[in-house]
């Protein structure tokens, strides 16, 4: 179990304090380090679940901000949105944020370190996000909140696509419109 300051310090970080540090504590919990403890016949629940959820709810979440941008276009919003959500982006803002220090890994952390920290860093900060999303009773504007706090250098750089001018159509000739049916 982590000590209470070192959670205090990634709830600073995150800018988020959680009313049930399961929910965190669970967040941070690397598969490695769940199976090291289920080796020794402890019960130890993974970050799986909740980076999928956490993976859902970011994607809403950068959906709505592309929106609130000005992007319109499905095909401008899905490129922008994948761009910021992929695993790379992700891993930046997590090293961003120091969270590294805070994740359970177990004793074999180095191997997996040089492997894959992108993917390690990426998964628990979806995972933080479904964990906060749980924790604030499913409350979609407060991790929306963290979200645009911690993409708030990448949101930035998105530009306001041009809005396409509205077609307007010339109204149907009197001898071209159709009679109601009645």
């Amino acid at each position: 179990m982590e000590k209470k300051d070192d959670l205090s310090g990634i709830e600073t970080i995150i800018g988020y304090h959680f009313f049930e540090r399961q929910h965190l504590i669970r967040a941070l919990t690397h598969p490695a380090y769940a199976n090291e403890l289920i080796q020794k016949n402890r019960i130890c629940l993974t970050q799986d679940a909740y980076s999928t959820l956490g993976d859902a709810v970011l994607k809403t979440s950068l959906i709505l901000f592309l929106m609130e941008k000005g992007l319109q276009d499905k095909g401008t919003i899905t490129q922008a949105k994948e761009q910021l959500e992929d695993n790379r982006s992700l891993a930046k803002i997590g090293r961003r944020m120091k969270i590294k220090r805070f994740i359970r890994l177990g004793r074999g952390e180095k191997d997996l370190w040089q492997s894959g920290e992108d993917t390690i860093l990426a998964d628990t900060m979806e995972a933080i996000i479904g964990a906060i999303y749980l924790d604030s009773d499913a409350g979609l504007g407060v991790v929306r909140q963290c979200i645009g706090t911690w993409f708030e250098p990448e949101l930035a750089r998105i530009k306001r696509e041009e809005l396409p001018k509205k077609k307007i159509k010339p109204p149907l000739s009197s001898t071209s419109r159709r009679a109601r049916p009645r």
